[in-house]
């Protein structure tokens, strides 16, 4: 059994069935046979609605975060142990706040992060699974 953690990107890259969505979808399928275990971090789950609302209404983002909540993935609320481990990453590594603590929590569940942000490639003994990017 492999684990995941999504980050924002990964999501998106789903609902957009932009390049390397089926790669998502296949780790989804793969959750809902428990196969593999896949997270979503709670700060993903918020850079998500806040960008949905830049462009759609409160009710179409509330859908669409039903819908993605849905998921067979288990979302993953702030704790003590991760927020201790998402400021440790960002003390060493120059990435975004949201960055610091999906990255630090595919650490502590010891999971390949899925994405497609470079700013990941700072951060040390991070696996992870990229997802094609275009510029």
């Amino acid at each position: 059994m492999s684990t995941f953690v999504l980050d924002t990107s990964a999501i998106i890259t789903i609902l957009n069935q932009e390049e390397g969505w089926d790669t998502v979808l296949k780790l989804l399928e793969k959750a809902r046979e428990d196969r593999d275990i896949v997270y979503l971090p709670f700060i993903a789950l918020m850079e998500l609605e806040y960008l949905m609302l830049r462009k759609f209404s409160p009710e179409e983002t509330m859908a669409v975060l039903g819908l993605v909540s849905a998921w067979p993935v288990l979302i993953v609320e702030s704790m003590e142990e991760w927020r201790h481990q998402a400021a440790k990453v960002k003390s060493e590594v120059p990435v975004s706040l949201a960055d610091a603590w999906i990255a630090s929590l595919a650490m502590l569940k010891g999971a390949e992060l899925v994405h497609k942000d470079p700013e990941y490639d700072k951060v040390l003994n991070l696996l992870t699974m990229k997802l094609p990017y275009k510029v």
